[in-house]
């Protein structure tokens, strides 16, 4: 008997320790949600600063819900995400991954509204999207101080955030929706990655997150979107970059942004790398990407380079 359980032991040895390590994650999250959470904001407090969540104070959505901007009175300014409320708990998926977001500075919940709230530090300068695409005239103004540097760093502060996810959790968790929309700039212009999704997985699933985190790399060097009319009909943003970079001359000044030009021929070599960098992360087979680790490691070694040329000027 002794011998049975033993062999029993052996073979469920792989499984009991992935399920360990998965209970291990769970419960580190949820003890970090809730010491995170604070208990002075109130349902009330989010519902006075934001008149009710009226439309005005809207300044987003992600997947599942509509995000809000809260002046309290204590003088602190935070985020609101609305998210509809189930009385089936595991219904309320939604609810309980966004909780796992790094940030995350309190939750609340009307069962009588029919909606959770959770409340994030607030990102004062949005997203990167915002930066790129929004044509509104006070966005434009801001968009002139975007230089290289810059960029450069967000591009950084981005691949950063997706290895730790896919790197530094056990298990990884996957985000599952990087875009352009979903990288947010603090007050200091430093990238954090938002409304990610949690799912944890044993498999190389990572590489359609560094897949994505590619085109929001060429989002960041051509300050195009990913659906450009620019491009054609036939042609996708990876082709555009791939068929530009290939030819040497004046065909490749049309992958940098007008914004940013003009630029010192050793900036023009950063992001030519910036972009054979994004190129890896898209290739069609997933097996010939890179992983996240990796293109933080190329992106960091571009940004650490330019660091010692300035140095030398």
């Amino acid at each position: 008997m002794i011998l049975v359980i033993a062999i029993f032991f052996k073979q469920r040895h792989d499984f009991f320790k992935k399920e360990w390590k998965h209970c291990l994650l769970v419960l580190k999250l949820i003890f970090t949600s809730y010491a995170q959470a604070s208990s002075d904001i109130k349902w009330d407090d989010i519902m006075d600063a934001t008149n009710n969540l009226s439309e005005e104070f809207m300044i987003g959505s992600g997947g599942s819900g509509k995000i809000y901007k809260a002046e309290l009175e204590n003088g602190e300014t935070v985020a609101a995400k609305k998210i509809l409320w189930k009385d089936d708990l595991m219904s309320n998926k939604s609810f309980s991954r966004e909780t796992h977001l790094v940030k995350l500075t309190g939750y609340c919940s009307s069962k009588s509204e029919g909606l959770n709230l959770l409340i994030y530090e607030y990102m004062e300068n949005g997203s990167v999207w915002d930066w790129f695409h929004d044509e509104k005239p006070e966005v434009e103004k801001k968009k002139k101080a975007l230089d290289w540097e810059a960029r450069l760093r967000i591009a950084v502060g981005l691949a950063q955030g997706v290895e730790y996810l896919h790197h530094d959790c056990v298990p990884p968790i996957l985000h599952r929706d990087i875009k352009s929309s979903n990288v947010l700039l603090d007050s200091n212009m430093e990238a954090h990655l938002g409304d990610f999704e949690y799912a944890y997985s044993l498999k190389a699933t990572e590489k359609s997150d560094v897949y994505s985190m590619g085109i929001v790399l060429m989002e960041i060097v051509s300050g195009k979107m990913p659906t450009e009319s620019v491009f054609g009909a036939e042609m996708t943003m990876v082709r555009w970059v791939e068929t530009h970079l290939e030819i040497t001359g004046s065909a490749r000044e049309k992958l940098i942004d007008p914004k940013l030009k003009p630029l010192m021929s050793f900036k023009e070599e950063e992001v030519h790398k910036v972009l054979e960098i994004a190129l890896q992360c898209t290739k069609t087979s997933p097996q010939e990407r890179p992983y996240s680790r990796q293109a933080c490691d190329s992106l960091l070694y571009v940004f650490n380079n330019r660091t010692a040329v300035h140095k030398k000027m």
